[in-house]
């Protein structure tokens, strides 16, 4: 299958979870269940935006350096947190500091540095006009204004806002349980002694914190051999909105997926997908669940978690027009591939350049750490693509980015202004789903 219209096969497959209340403290990162508006004014009255004193500016009418105007200064000072306790009357004015609500009677404030005292009066040399030095009410929030939205990503700028409110608690999509089981003979547990022809299990591992970063809560299932039945007694009555395993979805005789499903009673809707690495992809689902099977190479799993699993758990997670997140960067070697497939090229980007630019990890010989530990990003070559030529400006698409940098690409569209091509199909999918709701 394509990989944009599996990825449309997702989305028809995937809706957002129930809802919860947090505590603000804990709701960085969580996805706003319905629309919050500001419940009154910000601030809620007239204050001084600086230290100086408060006064009528019809009494400072006329003020000159060869007519100098003066007021009586009232006993006292205003500040901030405390109700003002006394009202301005004609040709009189008051000590106030920033943040201080107005005293009634007054209008504006003059900044200390623009007048001098002398004998208990203040001395004003040019006039003052009406809300000078002032944050009048609603400046900052008007009450009834929509602040955000349903589907908004909280993100602490966004959550500051909400606490200037005095909001203690609010409304979030449920995180999506993600449960991640590695299958083989082969595959030990983390701190096991290898004392055979066996290898760590760190693909599990790699999407447990790759589902944490997307909102997730990872659930590890342990390590099943290969064995059919063993699988689906594995992954039976797990408590989680998704389940992946890796491992297992080729065509060899110890390849057991497909017949785990089978026994489990799980409707296959693709068991290949037109992408290089991750082609051996499968995804079914059964009793509102999702299940995946994923390679057990973990980059190739990997590359197939960012372009399908990652936007169905914000899209699990309420969140509006889930879009996978792309830097345009200058390509600096040529890249090429077969007509027909589509195929996704590591590479290291350089952010220190402008524009930044984006090497492949192409050298033939090179160990798999070093391709591996500086590259967080990749590009997508789609299958009508056959070469792209060093100095253009490609989309690097992120690996390790967690879902908070989610709200640095508004709506639907990348960093070229265009829609990204991979995944009109699931956006058009998204679009009918939501008109639908």
């Amino acid at each position: 299958m394509e990989l944009s219209a599996a990825a449309g096969v997702v989305f028809e497959l995937t809706s957002s979870t129930a809802t919860e209340w947090v505590r603000l403290e804990d709701a960085s990162g969580r996805v706003l269940a319905e629309n919050v508006k500001a419940r009154h004014n910000l601030p809620r009255e007239a204050r001084s935006r600086l230290d100086g004193y408060a006064l009528r500016s019809l009494d400072t009418a006329g003020a000159s350096a060869q007519e100098p105007v003066s007021l009586t200064i009232l006993p006292g000072t205003l500040a901030a947190g405390h109700v003002p306790h006394c009202g301005i009357g004609p040709a009189e004015c008051i000590r106030i500091f920033t943040g201080s609500p107005l005293p009634s009677g007054s209008d504006a404030v003059v900044a200390q540095e623009k007048v001098h005292e002398a004998d208990g009066r203040l001395i004003l040399h040019h006039s003052v006009t009406g809300g000078q030095g002032l944050s009048l009410p609603g400046e900052d929030i008007r009450e009834g204004e929509l602040l955000l939205s349903r589907g908004d990503l909280l993100t602490p700028t966004r959550l500051a806002l909400i606490a200037a409110l005095g909001y203690p608690r609010i409304p979030v999509f449920i995180r999506p349980r993600v449960a991640l089981a590695a299958t083989g003979d082969e595959v030990r547990e983390l701190g096991e002694v290898l004392d055979g022809p066996w290898t760590f299990c760190n693909n599990r591992h790699l999407l447990a914190w790759l589902v944490s970063q997307q909102g997730g809560i990872p659930v590890h299932s342990g390590i099943v051999g290969d064995d059919p039945h063993a699988i689906a007694d594995c992954l039976s009555g797990l408590d989680a909105n998704v389940v992946i395993t890796t491992g297992g979805t080729g065509r060899g005789g110890r390849d057991c997926i497909s017949e785990a499903w089978k026994l489990m009673g799980v409707e296959t809707h693709f068991s290949r997908i037109n992408l290089t690495p991750g082609k051996m992809s499968a995804l079914g689902s059964a009793g509102g669940r999702m299940y995946w099977g994923l390679p057990g190479n973990p980059w190739a799993a990997q590359v197939v978690f960012n372009e399908l699993i990652a936007p169905s758990l914000w899209r699990l997670q309420g969140l509006r027009f889930p879009t996978r997140p792309a830097l345009s960067a200058r390509l600096e070697t040529p890249v090429s591939k077969n007509k027909g497939s589509c195929k996704a090229v590591r590479g290291v980007l350089d952010m220190s350049r402008f524009p930044p630019s984006f090497a492949p990890s192409l050298k033939k010989g090179e160990s798999l750490f070093a391709t591996i530990r500086n590259s967080f990003g990749y590009i997508l070559l789609e299958s009508h693509v056959v070469e792209v030529a060093a100095g253009e400006e490609v989309p690097v698409h992120m690996h390790d980015l967690p879902l908070v940098a989610a709200a640095l690409w508004n709506g639907v569209f990348d960093v070229h202004g265009q829609r990204d091509r991979s995944s009109e199909a699931a956006q058009a999918s998204f679009e009918r789903l939501e008109e639908s709701s």
